[in-house]
């Protein structure tokens, strides 16, 4: 090429006759605005949920805050400006946790959670005591309580998802109400996703047992052994007149029982038959009798244990005790007790400390009071 040729391309195409500086570095995408609905699709209750961007060691703060989301509910989730894709861990009612990577939060409007990563695992509890907790141990790992707030009542069944674990070999230990604890070592849940826990073998045998007492019957203990092991109402109480059907498996139809109230006082029988179909009844164990010598009839008696914080029922029903009448009273009440008399104008009189295993008739007359 002539010389004055090139000189002339070269004046005219100044990119071409020197280099541009620096390289041009691509600009990052602006940061958005991020608002997305979250869905619990799972059958889980999702109690705690963590965006934050990929490079950062921390996860931030729960986005849930105090809220939980339950199965089949939305959650709005406000998250401000910044990078459209995120790190995401949800944290569920039993402890399990899902993680994922690259979750997109700017082009996607509504993220998802649901059960496409989890394994249905059923647990069999054929104890007659209801199942609290369950953990899976690996080597080093014990992990959280599967159970979450659920619990297996006795020879009842549970399906739980086993999610976030590619294992299959697990240590399985339940621990029953009253702290009994039952283990299973290597168990397969690969091989047989069941888990049981009992003898079935054992003969489940039912009784009802009945509280005809006056008084609020608050722990009921039911065994073979010399331990009483678990409070078998659990979360009941038996109010007077309620009654409860007591499930317990045991080879022979005899067992103890012991029953706590309200006041503290208890009742233990032995040797009880729990074969024959009749109902247990827990009733009043002593009588009293009054014998009315007041001048003015007596509408209400009241008859308590000294521990007791107030008098209870009033004993006579809708029909008062006439002057010269003499009446039993059934009471559930300890030796020490409270006597109040109630006459038909209102008035009121109040004995206190009778000990009424040595003293079974009171008589009711003027000055009988004790200071």
């Amino acid at each position: 090429m002539p010389r004055m040729l090139l000189v002339f391309v070269l004046a005219c195409s100044p990119a071409l006759a020197q280099p541009s500086g620096k390289p041009t570095t691509p600009q990052a995408p602006a940061a958005q605005d991020r608002n997305i609905l979250l869905r619990n699709n799972s059958e889980s209750v999702l109690r705690e949920l963590y965006l934050w961007n990929g490079p950062s060691r921390e996860t931030g703060p729960d986005r849930l805050g105090a809220d939980v989301v339950r199965p089949g509910a939305t959650f709005a989730l406000r998250l401000g400006r910044g990078p459209c894709q995120v790190e995401m861990r949800a944290v569920f009612e039993d402890g399990s946790a899902e993680a994922r990577s690259g979750v997109e939060v700017c082009a996607t409007r509504e993220l998802v959670v649901d059960d496409r990563n989890t394994r249905a695992v059923e647990v069999v509890n054929n104890t007659d005591v209801e199942l609290m907790q369950l953990f899976l141990a690996r080597p080093g790992v014990v992990g959280p309580d599967r159970l979450g707030a659920a619990t297996v009542p006795g020879s009842d069944s549970f399906n739980l998802r086993l999610r976030g674990e590619t294992e299959c070999r697990f240590e399985a230990r339940a621990v029953f109400r009253g702290a009994q604890a039952e283990t299973r070592q290597q168990v397969d849940l690969c091989a047989t996703p069941r888990i049981v826990f009992g003898d079935p073998s054992i003969p489940l045998r039912e009784v009802t047992i009945a509280n005809r007492t006056r008084r609020v019957l608050r722990e009921l203990y039911a065994t073979t052994g010399d331990s009483w092991g678990g409070d078998r109402l659990g979360a009941t109480v038996l109010n007077p007149g309620q009654s409860f059907l007591l499930r317990i498996r045991n080879p022979a139809c005899r067992v103890r029982l012991r029953a706590v109230f309200a006041d503290n006082q208890a009742e233990e029988r032995s040797d009880v038959d729990i074969c024959n179909g009749q109902t247990i009844a827990f009733a009043p164990g002593r009588q009293v009798a009054l014998v009315h010598a007041h001048g003015r009839p007596v509408r209400e008696v009241y008859l308590s244990s000294v521990q007791e914080s107030d008098w209870g029922e009033n004993q006579l029903g809708d029909r008062p005790l006439a002057r010269g009448e003499r009446r039993e009273i059934a009471t559930d009440s300890a030796c020490e007790a409270d006597l109040r008399i109630v006459f038909d104008n209102g008035n009121a009189e109040e004995a206190r400390n009778i000990n009424i295993c040595t003293r079974a008739e009171i008589t009711l007359r003027p000055g009988w009071v004790l200071e």
